[in-house]
């Protein structure tokens, strides 16, 4: 790889920060982030929380903290060498991963962190999103953000100097930072291409990421991640503070402590019966993608009519009786009518 230019190096160290406020707290955060478009940072939305309060002490209190909350159900666990510089990531050819995968008790993940927390070159440990109301009973209850009435699910995230690369979320997600500081770069949805995303069904943690590596990206392999970084945004937290990030954002989070703590929200205001878009990719993958020019034009005519343009209905012509699927918003039983006849088509 040629060496990294000044200049995107200087573009990534200096990039905008996301906005911020310093006003909402659990009691007053729901209404200022139901619809919300835009990343937003919450300084000290979380700060009185008891987590934050033991790591603000040392990373041992947190620790503590964790393993008094901790059930005792061995948690999946990612260990590294020194040489992976923290980087969650493939193997070279990318027929693996860097890391070893396995299941531990949470208090020896915390053991070798706290035991590597003053090597210069210290191993990946990271444990990835563990459920809350299973691994950590009682922690939920003890740490409300004020959005209950979403339904969200509640993940704890722990490691050391980790990095992960830049992925998205279907969900949107409030990101609490209990213990140790995150730097999260993010870039808008439209900037895929400019990603260079792997995979799609073999990546860490199963959800693609970005190829390029933020801390020094390859722009002979990857030239067009200049108009990434163009566009991108930072957010520094501290513990305490927190991050509402939208749906499909890809972010990039960087952990720059010994030791870690995040505990992610994930709600989405779609009803879960409609289904997950992912898999009408990739039925769409399955279907389209490969047709001729002239016949995905057509398609691609046909998607824009009934999915994607946002102008007026395009079944306002139509009687509402004789709607069927055409009909919005689209009813619980009609929705899972029309799954099972999906269901039944793919059987053939």
């Amino acid at each position: 790889m040629a060496a990294v230019p000044d200049s995107i190096m200087t573009a990534i160290e200096h990039l905008p920060q996301v906005a911020e406020v310093s006003d909402l707290h659990p009691g007053n955060v729901a209404d200022a982030v139901i619809g919300r478009t835009e990343p937003l940072v919450l300084r000290g939305f979380c700060a009185r929380w008891p987590a934050v309060v033991a790591g603000l002490d040392s990373p041992q209190r947190a620790a503590d903290y964790l393993r008094a909350c901790y059930s005792g159900v061995p948690i999946s666990a990612c260990y590294g060498g020194a040489e992976t510089d923290g980087r969650v990531f493939y193997n070279e050819d990318m027929s693996g991963f860097n890391y070893r995968g396995s299941r531990e008790d949470l208090n020896k993940v915390l053991d070798d962190i706290l035991a590597s927390a003053d090597d210069v070159e210290p191993p990946m440990i990271y444990m990835a999103s563990t459920d809350v109301g299973h691994w950590f009973p009682g922690f939920a209850a003890e740490h409300r953000a004020g959005i209950e009435q979403l339904s969200p699910i509640g993940f704890l995230w722990l490691g050391n100097r980790v990095r992960i690369a830049a992925h998205y979320d279907f969900p949107n997600n409030l990101a609490c930072v209990i213990a140790g500081r995150r730097r999260f770069t993010l870039f808008p949805p439209e900037q895929i291409a400019n990603l260079y995303p792997g995979p799609l069904e073999f990546a860490p943690g199963g959800q693609e990421i970005s190829l390029v590596d933020l801390h020094k990206p390859d722009l002979e392999r990857f030239p067009r991640f200049r108009q990434a970084i163009a566009s991108a945004q930072v957010a520094d937290l501290e513990p305490g503070d927190a991050l509402f990030l939208p749906g499909m954002w890809w972010h990039h989070v960087e952990s720059l402590d010994a030791l870690n703590v995040l505990y992610t929200h994930w709600w989405s205001e779609f009803p879960t019966y409609m289904g997950r878009p992912m898999n009408a990719l990739m039925h769409s993958i399955l279907s389209v993608r490969d047709l001729p020019v002239q016949q995905r034009q057509a398609w691609k005519a046909l998607f824009d009519y009934y999915v994607f343009d946002a102008g007026e209905n395009p079944a306002d012509h139509i009687a509402e009786s004789a709607r069927g699927v055409q009909a919005r918003p689209l009813s619980e039983m009609a929705a899972r009518q029309l799954r099972a006849e999906l269901l039944n088509r793919l059987k053939r």
